[in-house]
């Protein structure tokens, strides 16, 4: 398989500024990480280096990093003189990812109207523009729109007080499956309606914010990430023959 090809689509011919080119280990990461939500591999199922090797065209060497970097993220275990196995993610353990981001930046959004900072509202505000131009912009796709709204929740993220709670919402980016949950395949805003359904979920956070309505800040930001979540376990369960819990499908 071409590494071109498995990128998920054609390079354009410029990128956007402070878009970082993926190295071929963080792309067959990537790649296999998809696989491994999408319901590919099967738990318990070993990944063996050779076989990926041999279908991306590469060495063994950027395959073994891959492999590092997917146990990092919790996808698969690794045993010295055994090799890698694939953990076994349910749909429902993509459901306590959603739920314990919606928690976890929930309380940012409450730490943000606490603080109702200036200069963060006017950047969440251009922000929120900026989304709510791709969604009126015809040929916007969802994972472009997708990207838009990622980082307003990274705004969220960096620029809440609490330094131990963006740290920790910094390694459930980097370090988990949440990470790799929307960075190749699109599992929601499909359509025009939804993308600009969300643009107004977050104009109503930042009113919150801005107004200092800490409880309503909160509860807000969980219910993008819910509403998020079910639209994301939709989209699975059309690729997985499986069933989700409605035990842990929480609404506030």
């Amino acid at each position: 398989m071409d590494l071109e090809t498995l990128d998920g689509m054609q390079k354009p011919a410029s990128r956007r500024r402070g878009e970082r080119t993926r190295t071929i280990p963080e792309q067959i990461a990537d790649h296999v990480s998809n696989a491994i939500v999408n319901g590919e591999y099967r738990g318990d199922e070993r990944i063996r280096e050779q076989e990926l090797a041999t279908l991306y065209g590469v060495s063994r060497g950027p395959v073994r990093e891959a492999i590092r970097t997917l146990q990092e993220r919790g996808l698969v275990n690794f045993f010295p003189r055994r090799g890698a196995y694939v953990v076994n993610i349910t749909l429902d353990t993509i459901v306590d990812v959603f739920n314990v981001r919606a928690a976890l930046m929930g309380l940012a959004a409450r730490d943000l109207a606490r603080r109702k900072e200036m200069p963060f509202l006017a950047d969440l505000r251009a922000g929120i523009a900026d989304a709510k131009a791709l969604a009126k912009t015809k040929g916007t796709t969802p994972q472009h729109f997708a990207r838009g709204i990622a980082r307003l929740g990274g705004l969220v993220a960096e620029r809440c007080g609490n330094h131990h709670l963006s740290r920790l919402l910094r390694d459930q980016l980097n370090h988990t499956l949440w990470g790799v949950i929307w960075r190749d395949r699109p599992l929601d805003f499909f359509t025009p309606r939804r993308q600009h359904a969300a643009v107004r979920e977050w104009e109503a956070i930042a009113t919150t914010i801005e107004a200092g309505e800490e409880k309503s800040a909160e509860l807000l930001m969980r219910r993008v990430f819910f509403t998020a979540r079910d639209a994301a376990i939709g989209a699975l369960q059309q690729t997985r023959s499986e069933r989700v819990s409605r035990a842990g499908m929480i609404k506030d």
